[in-house]
């Protein structure tokens, strides 16, 4: 595959992945930041399922490229590192620590579970 299709690939991945994202956000609204936290695991599911399939069978790049670029367009740090930080500023620690541990863990676990799932 040319350079320049990986790189469309690419970015037709992220494209999808931030409009799943923002469908996802629309559709999830709470106080704690639940929408994030889905995306994220659902992110990390879905590119560890995605890196165990390209393992395994002979697909070209540019899935790899699009399955990349999906995951980085529809999970998101920066948004988690900003409501992490608005819940310290808006509840109690403990739902700060239930933020970071349960982000943490969950997204691990579920990157994990794609991998061994496929």
């Amino acid at each position: 595959m040319t350079e320049l299709l990986a790189h469309v690939a690419f970015a037709v991945g992220g494209g999808l992945g931030a409009m799943a994202r923002h469908g996802l956000s629309v559709a999830v609204t709470h106080r704690f930041p639940l929408a994030t936290l889905l995306v994220n695991i659902v992110g990390s599911f879905a590119l560890g399922a995605a890196v165990a399939i390209i393992a395994a069978q002979s697909v070209s790049d540019g899935w790899e490229q699009a399955a990349f670029g999906f995951s980085g367009g529809f999970t998101t740090f920066s948004s988690f590192a900003y409501q992490t930080l608005d819940l310290h500023r808006q509840e109690t620690f403990v739902h700060v620590a239930a933020n970071i541990l349960l982000s943490l863990v969950l997204c691990l676990a579920a990157f994990w579970l794609g991998t061994a799932l496929f």
